[in-house]
């Protein structure tokens, strides 16, 4: 009795051993390029790590990437940044937030706010005070 079934042959197809391992080459070419760069930046980081060095939120740390505060290193489809580039920042104690105007650029953005502040909150705002403790005696 003869079989109908096709005869199983060895998946060793020229075609795929040569994808393999151009494949393998280039990941082998990139992971030399990860070391190097490793070598350059005296080590990498991912943004987790980065992040917990600096106290900031990973997403902070993709922020200063994006605007350029820090060197985006792609490898093995991964993100990371140079170690040297996370201390200087780290040294360099960066306060969070604007930093602190000047006495004359207070007065100056005084003088703007008081002048778009108009007659009608100055009432509302005058008169909201006593209505809550009015309120407050009755209770």
């Amino acid at each position: 009795m003869m079989s109908n079934t096709i005869p199983h042959r060895p998946v060793t197809d020229s075609y795929l051993e040569k994808d393999k391992t151009s494949k393998t080459r280039r990941l082998l070419a990139e992971l030399r390029q990860m070391s190097k760069a490793s070598f350059d930046h005296d080590g990498l980081l991912n943004h987790a790590q980065a992040a917990l060095i600096l106290d900031v939120s990973t997403r902070r740390v993709g922020e200063l990437v994006e605007l350029g505060k820090l060197t985006r290193l792609n490898f093995l489809g991964r993100t990371y940044v140079s170690v040297r580039e996370i201390m200087a920042r780290r040294d360099a104690d960066v306060k969070a937030g604007r930093p602190k105007r000047s006495t004359m650029q207070r007065l100056k953005y005084a003088g703007k706010a008081l002048a778009k502040y108009d007659l009608v909150n100055l009432a509302v705002s005058a008169a909201t005070p006593e209505q809550k403790k009015e309120r407050r005696k009755k209770k």
